[in-house]
């Protein structure tokens, strides 16, 4: 199982320790696109180390889950991996969700903050949610407590523009 303990932290990982740790926002996402109605959530964000002794290029660990403010109910999850390649400042983001979409993102490190692109996505036949056609995804180390997430989307039926806004508190480690 993944830690949190920085000095554990592989070399080519070490442009990316800001985001290791679990990351927190009870009600301060807003979400907005054409299709659904305006709404705010709550999310937590977990970015942990793997293990050790698993082989491939060394990863964080990444979760996502949010909920709807009012009922609690869970609204997406997303499980995959954030790597950095070796010597570089060049970041991947992997990920599964649980609307049927998979991606990997690419972009870079740019001091405290990183900027993804879609590079590649695949969903399941049966999703009901439109066809992603890009997205770009930015996290910006706002604070030493303080994490910004926005994400732009574009789907078949609608250009790029922001989807979703959130800024988490740490809150581990």
């Amino acid at each position: 199982m993944g830690g949190y303990d920085v000095k554990n932290l592989p070399s080519n990982l070490q442009p990316i320790a800001f985001l290791v740790g679990k990351w927190r926002s009870e009600h301060g996402g807003k979400a907005v696109f054409p299709t659904i109605p305006v709404f705010t959530y709550g999310e937590e964000l977990d970015f942990s180390l793997t293990d050790e002794k698993q082989s491939g290029v060394p990863a964080l660990n990444y979760t996502a889950f949010a909920w709807g403010i009012n009922e609690k109910n869970e609204l997406h999850s997303e499980y995959g991996f954030v790597t950095v390649r070796p010597g570089s400042r060049d970041v991947a983001l992997n990920t599964v969700m649980n609307n049927g979409f998979v991606t990997v993102e690419e972009g870079k490190v740019e001091g405290r903050n990183i900027r993804f692109r879609l590079q590649d996505i695949g969903r399941i036949s049966f999703s009901r949610d439109l066809p992603v056609h890009d997205v770009i995804r930015h996290w910006t180390l706002l604070d030493s407590d303080t994490l910004e997430a926005r994400l732009e989307m574009e789907t078949l039926t609608h250009g790029l523009q922001e989807h979703t806004f959130i800024r988490y508190k740490k809150i581990y480690p």
